[in-house]
C-alpha cells in the first residue's frame, strides 16, 4: 500500500468558526485530486499571533519535513500588517521562506484591503508574490470575494493576471446530518448572524452601536409581527458577536425575546462549526454580515440575504451576480427596505433572478476550471 502524503496545514482551526467550514469543504477536494490517502497535520496560525511560534529556520525544517505545504483558506493576503517581511498575516522572512524545499499551496486567501493598505505593505506584498509566480514550486490562489479586483488595484494588474482565482470552500461544506428529513415539520426558522469587530467601519454612519443594535432589533421586530410563526435563531461566528447579539436581544420586545428568540452555543473548532451549520441548514432564510454566514447557507441551497457592512460582501455578491440579494446597514434605516427584501425572500425568491444553486453553479465551474493546476502541482 502506498505511504500517505503528509500535508501540514497551516490556518485557522480555533477561531471564526467559518474557517473551520471552510476546511470542512476544503480537505476532501483536495483528497480526491489528491488520489492517494492524505495524512493531515493542522498548525494553529494564532500559535504565530501569539507568539508561540515564529517564522524561523525551526519552522522551515519542521515543513520540510512534510510532502506538502498549504496555507489556508482564510484572509492571510490582508494588506494592512506594516510589521510583516510580506506585508501580510504570512510573516515569514525572505531568507526563511527560500528554505523551504517542499511544494506549497496558498489555498483560496483574501486580499483585504479594508483596513488600510499601507505603501510599504504593497511593496513586501509585491517582493513576495513574484517569489511566489516565478516558480512551479507555489500554486497561488485567491477566493471569490473581490480578491483579484484588490490585487489588481492596489498590487497591479501584471500579478492579478497570473493569480489562480479559487472559491471559497464554505461552498462546498456538506449539509449537516442533523437536518430534518422533511422540512415541512419543522419549526420556521430566520437565522442571524450580527457582527461588532471593525466597528469604526461597520457602524461610522451611526451616532453609536447601540444605535445600530436598535435597528437591528426593529427589523427582527417587524419579521416577527409580520410572520407569527416564525422563531429568530442568533448565531455567533466568535467571542466578539456575542457583544452585538448581546445589545440586539436587550433592544427588542421582551415578550419576542423570551418567546421566539434563541442565541446559538457559541464555540470555536469543528464541532461548533456543525452545531451553527446546522442551524443555517434548517432555516428558510438566513441574514448574514460574516462572510462564511452568506457561503455556507448557500453551500445549502438556504435563501440568504446579505447584510452589507463591509466591502468583502458587496463584492461577495457581485462576482455572484447577486446584488438584488443585499441589504446596506451602514446607515439608519434600514430595517424598512430589510423587511421588504426578507419578506421577498420568503415568499417569492425567484423574482429576484439568481439564486442559491445558481451561486453553487458558478463556483463549481470555478473549482473545475482549477482542478487541471491543482493536480500539476499535487504531481511536481
Amino acid at each position: 500500500m502506498a505511504r500517505p502524503m503528509n500535508v501540514l496545514h497551516i490556518a485557522s482551526f480555533n477561531g471564526n468558526i467559518g474557517d473551520n467550514a471552510n476546511h470542512m469543504g476544503f480537505r476532501p477536494w483536495f483528497e480526491k485530486m489528491s488520489g492517494t490517502q492524505v495524512k493531515w497535520t493542522s498548525l494553529e496560525i494564532r500559535e504565530f499571533y501569539w507568539k508561540e511560534r515564529l517564522w524561523d529556520d525551526d519552522l522551515a525544517d519542521y515543513i520540510n519535513s512534510f510532502d506538502r505545504l498549504v496555507i489556508g483558506g482564510g484572509n492571510y493576503f490582508e494588506l494592512w500588517v506594516e510589521n510583516s517581511p510580506t506585508g501580510t498575516s504570512i510573516a515569514i522572512p525572505s531568507d526563511v521562506f527560500q528554505k523551504i524545499r517542499i511544494p506549497v499551496f496558498f489555498n483560496a486567501l483574501g486580499v483585504d484591503p479594508g483596513q488600510g493598505v499601507p505603501e510599504a505593505c504593497c511593496v513586501r506584498f509585491t517582493e513576495f508574490l513574484e517569489t511566489l509566480l516565478g516558480s512551479d514550486q507555489y500554486l497561488v490562489s485567491v477566493r471569490n470575494d473581490g480578491a483579484l479586483g484588490n490585487l489588481k488595484t492596489h498590487i497591479g494588474k501584471q500579478y492579478a493576471d497570473q493569480t489562480n482565482l479559487l472559491p471559497d470552500h464554505g461552498f462546498f461544506v456538506p449539509c449537516p446530518a442533523g437536518e430534518p428529513e422533511n422540512p415541512d415539520n419543522r419549526s420556521r426558522i430566520i437565522a442571524i448572524n450580527i457582527a461588532s469587530d471593525m466597528g469604526e467601519i461597520r457602524f461610522k454612519n451611526f451616532s453609536n452601536r447601540l444605535e445600530f443594535s436598535n435597528e437591528m432589533a426593529s427589523l427582527i421586530g417587524q419579521l416577527a409581527h409580520q410572520n407569527p410563526e416564525m422563531e429568530f435563531h442568533l448565531v455567533p461566528h466568535i467571542f466578539r458577536d456575542l457583544e452585538i447579539i448581546s445589545e440586539t436581544l436587550s433592544c427588542l420586545d421582551d415578550r419576542l425575546r423570551r418567546t421566539r428568540v434563541r442565541v446559538a452555543a457559541y464555540g470555536s473548532g469543528d464541532i461548533a462549526a456543525r452545531n451553527s451549520l446546522a442551524i443555517y441548514a434548517s432555516a428558510d432564510l438566513v441574514l448574514g454580515m460574516r462572510f462564511h454566514s452568506n457561503v455556507c447557507p448557500m453551500a445549502m441551497k438556504r435563501q440568504v440575504m446579505g447584510l452589507n457592512s463591509y466591502v468583502q460582501i458587496e463584492q461577495l455578491y457581485e462576482g455572484l451576480g447577486q446584488r438584488e440579494r443585499l441589504l446596506d446597514i451602514t446607515r439608519p434605516g434600514f430595517s424598512e427596505a430589510g423587511l421588504q427584501l426578507a419578506s421577498q425572500l420568503l415568499l417569492d425568491p425567484d423574482q429576484l433572478g439568481k439564486g442559491p444553486a445558481e451561486a453553487i453553479e458558478h463556483v463549481t465551474c470555478l473549482r473545475n476550471e482549477f482542478e487541471p493546476r491543482l493536480k500539476h502541482w499535487l504531481a511536481g
